[in-house]
């Protein structure tokens, strides 16, 4: 609810969104905000297309995510019937950018 009120949602909105949260069981996925379901499931659909490298850290071999294989993933989004407009490819990037810094291990700001 603190993002919801952050972000100035009316209140009438949040009291809807609280009562639909109450009725979700402990453990069960809440949902995605209805803007975001193209960008999410674009996400989700290029997840096994990942840009990766190696480098030596401490001599040890280290794989390094660099980014999404786009041309692999448009492979995917495409047969999924997935427009990839200008917002929803926005969102997939910013998807993008924050998984590749958690799965390298970097802290995100």
């Amino acid at each position: 609810m603190l993002d919801a009120r952050r972000w100035k949602l009316p209140a009438e909105e949040i009291a809807a969104l609280r009562l639909h949260l109450a009725g979700r069981r402990e453990g069960e996925f809440a949902g995605v905000w209805p803007d975001n379901v193209g960008a999410v499931t674009a996400f989700l659909l290029a997840a096994s297309q990942w840009r990766t490298s190696i480098r030596m850290d401490e001599r040890r071999l280290r794989t390094v995510f660099v980014g999404l294989d786009y041309s692999g993933a448009k492979v995917a989004i495409d047969a999924a019937g997935i427009v990839l407009s200008g917002p929803t490819f926005a969102g997939l990037q910013v998807m993008e950018m924050a998984a590749r810094d958690a799965l390298n291990g970097e802290a995100m700001s």
